[in-house]
């Protein structure tokens, strides 16, 4: 039977029901070295339901040098099955193709298959682009699995050889140098904030307590003002040594809830005790700010 029977008779076998004799059918027409047998493999590449057939596509694909080959490889690249996946990215670095870069790069960087990425780093170091030099060292630096450390860095080796880069192995000392004080600066954050969010929590469990004892305090306190007396913030502050949002805070309760009647004055950050009622004389309010200066109430 002569080459060319022979071509279309494993052409006919790509429909056959039999799966073995489909996927010989497969494998055989990747040495044919012929154009006709490309669009029969693509199509057994994207429709046939065996995944030993479609790996054998693809891989014939690959040796077929054809460019016709690259687009559909690279769709077939979202194949469900391991084995179809690697045979495909095998192939995109036989042809060379650069159009696959990036999908090749991604696989790399991201796809959950050792042996998915494991094959990327060969293939992009096939392809020869300079661009895959700092994912591939990426990879050797960061990938978790040491099969594909292994594989990035045989990768790096021969395609720096090919493009007659040098030096590589310094860039691979930097990238190292630079991940390894990264995680220190990560790790120096983490603890920084977990140090600051300790502290915020504290902070404010401290700002809760002081707030329940200006509630309790500040009313007996009030007892010794004077109507329309005005007293600082500074003042109370001082004494229950807090800040302003917090006795601020607290006298919002305090007038809400109606246990004391005063008025806030922003700007001037004071109060002014409201004792309508209760007005006093000058010389009772003499005799009062005596006993309040003799109980070390000054504001």
């Amino acid at each position: 039977m002569s080459q060319e029977k022979e071509i279309q008779e494993a052409i006919k076998q790509l429909k056959d029901s039999d799966e073995k004799i489909r996927s010989q059918a497969a494998l055989s027409l990747g040495w044919a070295g012929d154009g006709e047998v490309i669009l029969p493999l693509i199509d057994v590449l994207i429709n046939d339901s065996s995944p030993k057939v479609r790996a054998n596509a693809a891989m014939s694909l690959g040796q077929l040098s054809n460019e016709d080959a690259i687009q559909p490889l690279i769709e077939a690249l979202r194949d469900t099955d391991t084995f179809v996946r690697g045979m495909v990215i095998y192939s995109l670095g036989l042809l060379k193709a650069k159009e696959a870069l990036n999908p090749l790069i991604m696989i790399l960087e991201t796809d959950p298959e050792k042996e998915a990425r494991m094959a990327a780093a060969d293939s992009l170091s096939q392809i020869g682009d300079e661009k895959a030099i700092k994912y591939l060292i990426n990879a050797y630096v960061s990938d978790p699995e040491n099969a594909v450390k292994a594989e990035a860095k045989d990768s790096l080796d021969r395609l720096g050889k090919h493009l007659n880069i040098t030096g590589l192995d310094i860039l691979i000392q930097k990238e190292m140098e630079s991940r390894q004080l990264a995680q220190i600066n990560s790790a120096q954050v983490k603890r920084d904030q977990f140090l600051d969010d300790m502290q915020k929590k504290e902070m404010e469990k401290q700002r809760k307590e002081i707030i329940v004892i200006i509630s309790e305090e500040l009313p007996k306190l009030l007892e010794y003002a004077i109507h329309n007396e005005v007293i600082p913030f500074a003042s109370i502050c001082s004494r229950f040594n807090c800040d302003e949002f917090t006795l601020e805070f607290a006298l919002t309760q305090l007038i809400e809830n109606e246990i004391i009647n005063v008025r806030v004055n922003g700007p001037e950050k004071s109060f002014t005790v409201l004792k309508p009622r209760a007005e006093l004389s000058e010389d009772a309010q003499m005799k009062l700010k005596l006993i309040r200066k003799k109980f070390g109430i000054d504001w």
